[in-house]
């Protein structure tokens, strides 16, 4: 009895270590195995931040160049206002200028085209038309706004406003329903062109720009975006345009 329990006794330390040796090798590969799959699972994770990430910079730039577009319009409207202003005060200065003024009675002078040439060498209707037109674009009439400056153009080839009416030809014939980009992109070439000390040629530059990109044409947007940044280096529409331009990279 006592042979049976040593002899089991040194049989079990035997077996012990043989099976503990036999399992070991089995470990170390499902730990490798286990290793591999984290690491798996782990660059899996690491793509889909990247994506993510990738993702919210693309939403942040749009949403920059819809803030510049806003800001754009802002300033837009501001000098609206203020050239509503400079109008009523020009007015208000040419009424009280002629306000004791006689009116002439001679018939004598050239016989001509009549009331249409008296229109057209009238500055108060010519301010008048002008001013008309503006109107119906700020009150978003876009086609009847292209119409009236298309009117006034005709009218008046050596009018005051010209540069101006070019410029808001522009944006009627961009606002319209159905847009017109090549009409708007000609008349913001005709401010840059013909007017070229005009107040209006760095926003006639930007609007051309951001035609062309919606045009498809980026090189061309990139080349208008740059004469901006040149030519006017300190104007809101420079800042525009190299947030436009960071955008198009």
């Amino acid at each position: 009895m006592i042979k049976r329990l040593i002899v089991g006794v040194i049989l079990s330390g035997l077996l012990v270590p043989a099976f503990g040796q036999g399992l070991g090798p089995l470990s170390v590969e499902e730990r490798v195995q286990s290793s591999r799959q984290s690491q798996t699972v782990n660059d899996e994770a690491l793509m889909m931040l990247l994506q993510q990430l990738q993702q919210y910079e693309q939403e942040l730039n749009s949403l920059r160049g819809r803030y510049e577009e806003m800001r754009f319009e802002l300033d837009s409207m501001k000098q609206a206002d203020r050239d509503r202003y400079l109008d009523l005060d020009t007015r208000i200065n040419a009424l009280s200028a002629s306000a004791g003024a006689a009116p002439s009675t001679s018939t004598t002078g050239p016989v001509g085209t009549g009331t249409a040439a008296t229109k057209a060498t009238d500055p108060e209707a010519e301010r008048a038309a002008y001013m008309a037109a503006r109107e119906l674009l700020y009150a978003s009439r876009f086609n009847d706004s292209r119409l009236a400056f298309e009117n006034y153009l005709a009218t008046y080839p050596q009018g005051q406003f010209r540069d101006f009416s070019h410029f808001w030809l522009g944006e009627s014939w961009r606002s319209l329903e159905k847009p017109d980009a090549n009409k708007a992109m000609e008349q913001f070439r005709i401010v840059i062109e013909r007017y070229p000390d005009s107040t209006r040629v760095p926003s006639a530059m930007y609007r051309l720009a951001v035609l062309q990109t919606e045009s498809g044409k980026t090189a061309e947007a990139k080349v208008t975006l740059n004469r901006v940044i040149q030519q006017f280096p300190t104007s809101s529409e420079a800042g525009y345009a190299r947030t436009m331009l960071e955008q198009l990279k």
